[in-house]
């Protein structure tokens, strides 16, 4: 089974649009907001991340660091379950 997890914030557009992308495609995933997981701590989030980002969502998938919605989108665009607007196949 895939793991999935979205490191999100809140009144974030992209980071919704994410929890919608897997959650329409049948995945389960476990969110990590940066108000209430890291207590709005950058240095915490960024530990958990791996490295420096500056945008959320920032997604992991089976422990690797995917990126953003649209690398999200290119990952299940790869793998044929959505086209190149996030739209699912099928």
């Amino acid at each position: 089974m895939t793991k999935i997890v979205i490191y999100s914030k809140n009144n974030c557009v992209y980071c919704t649009k994410a929890k919608n992308l897997v959650t329409n495609l049948g995945l389960q995933f476990e969110e990590k907001s940066f108000e209430k997981d890291f207590n709005s701590d950058v240095d915490k989030l960024l530990e958990h991340v791996g490295k420096k980002v500056r945008t959320m969502p920032q997604i992991k998938i089976d422990d690797v660091l995917i990126g953003g919605y649209n690398q999200l989108v290119e990952y299940f665009n790869d793998k044929g379950k959505v086209n190149f607007k996030g739209e699912i196949i099928g």
